[in-house]
Parts: structure tokens; sequence; C-alpha cells
């Protein structure tokens, strides 16, 4: 079953919150991911911490970032 991706993002956080360092092998152990797509939810909210105006649109079957101007 697929899961959500804003789910994974908060699991990430929530992970990352604990205060300490984790490699994103570590990460992909605790969340299930693989180390492969840890790699790609990292870049992702890298792209969002960056970028301000980003939105975050969740949708039935995705997720939408769109550039505020």
């Amino acid at each position: 079953m697929k899961r959500d991706p804003l789910e994974i993002i908060e699991e990430m956080f929530r992970l990352l919150e604990k205060g300490r360092a984790f490699s994103m092998n570590e990460i992909a152990q605790q969340t299930g991911l693989h180390n492969i797509t840890v790699k790609k939810y990292i870049q992702l909210i890298e792209i969002v911490r960056r970028e301000p105006e980003i939105e975050v649109i969740k949708t039935r079957h995705s997720v939408i970032l769109r550039v505020r101007r």
C-alpha cells in the first residue's frame, strides 16, 4: 500500500526532532523506507526550506508544490 507523502515527511520530522543526528540509513530503518526514498524526501525538504514561498497542496492522489508570487 502506498504511503501518504505528507505522513512520511511528518514521521521524518518527528524522528529528527529527537535532537540528535541521524544518517539516511538510520532514518530508513526507523521509518521503514528505502534509503533512496529517504534521500528524495530530504532533498524535497531542503528545497522547501530554501524557498519560503512554496505552497504545499495535498490532493487525494498526490502532493503539489507551487511557488506563490
